[in-house]
């Protein structure tokens, strides 16, 4: 699923079951697999493969920084 991020990347979503097509999407794109964890209101993206407090997978850009701050989620959600 192709989804946008805050910070105006479009990239693809991927769920964790899918982890080998989204590494494959990294290494054709030059790209690199973030999960995108979450915990209470918190998100964030971590340049590493986890499965704790993970929603999902993303490929962003191989230089952007390990720890990508994402905005929480709002009340009510």
């Amino acid at each position: 699923m192709r989804i946008q991020l805050p910070n105006q990347i479009e990239t693809e979503f991927f769920h964790l079951e899918n982890a080998i097509d989204a590494e494959r999407i990294a290494t054709k794109t030059g790209g690199q697999v973030y999960c995108w964890k979450t915990t209470g209101k918190s998100n964030w993206l971590e340049k590493r493969f986890s499965i704790v407090d993970v929603l999902g997978l993303v490929v962003m850009p191989r230089s952007l920084s390990d720890f990508i701050e994402m905005p929480d989620d709002e009340n009510g959600e």
